[in-house]
């Protein structure tokens, strides 16, 4: 697989969208970040409530088990005491519930939206990388070859439209079919610069 093309403004080209993905998916986590900072922001409230609920469970209690020690009357007295202490649990125990859920739902939504917002760029993006660096890879493989050019050639006559054919020559695919060295190595041409190789040299070719 070849990743990056041989002529310098294609190159460039490949490059700078790179790294404009590169920057894309750093502010999609940037955001998601702050996302989830901001939504998490809303268990503070949810973990104060917890708070008051065990310090009323707890003075509630402690008040409770000194009542309870008085003679004769401590356990009616204590009661009271219980029912509230039992009430600063239930608080406690749905206020830090709460806080979990909010912070749960923080992350899900922060991460969601920076997944979804990547996608976006990132999917497409990959897609393009990918075949530009299978092409790539094939058509240089094939210039490796001997009898490389003419099935760039080939490849050339059957994908390349007519527009880009017909700077060719009049009749490209009858001259490729006629076995014309000159018209093979335009056709050549075209596919490698379509994918952006560059040509090999007289010492680069195959049997030289």
């Amino acid at each position: 697989m070849k990743f990056y093309a041989d002529q310098p403004s294609r190159r460039a080209r490949q490059v700078a969208g790179d790294v404009l993905v590169a920057v894309w998916l750093a502010m999609c986590t940037v955001l998601g970040m702050a996302l989830h900072a901001l939504l998490e922001a809303g268990a503070a409230p949810l973990r104060r409530v917890a708070d008051v609920g065990a310090a009323i469970e707890d003075g509630m209690g402690d008040a409770g088990r000194g009542a309870g020690e008085l003679p004769l009357l401590g356990e009616r007295l204590r009661q009271p005491f219980d029912d509230v202490a039992d009430s600063g649990a239930r608080l406690q125990e749905a206020g830090a519930d709460g806080a979990v859920l909010v912070e749960t739902l923080a992350v899900l939504v922060a991460v969601l939206v920076a997944v979804m917002l990547s996608g976006v760029v990132l999917l497409p993006w990959l897609a393009l990388r990918v075949r530009y660096a299978a092409g790539a890879g094939a058509v240089r493989c094939l210039q490796a070859q001997p009898g490389g050019a003419d099935l760039l050639a080939l490849r050339a006559l059957a994908s390349r439209p007519p527009a880009v054919l017909s700077a060719v020559g009049p009749a490209p695919a009858a001259a490729w079919r006629a076995g014309d060295p000159v018209t093979t190595a335009r056709l050549a041409e075209v596919e490698l610069g379509h994918w952006g190789v560059a040509p090999r040299t007289a010492d680069e070719r195959p049997g030289a």
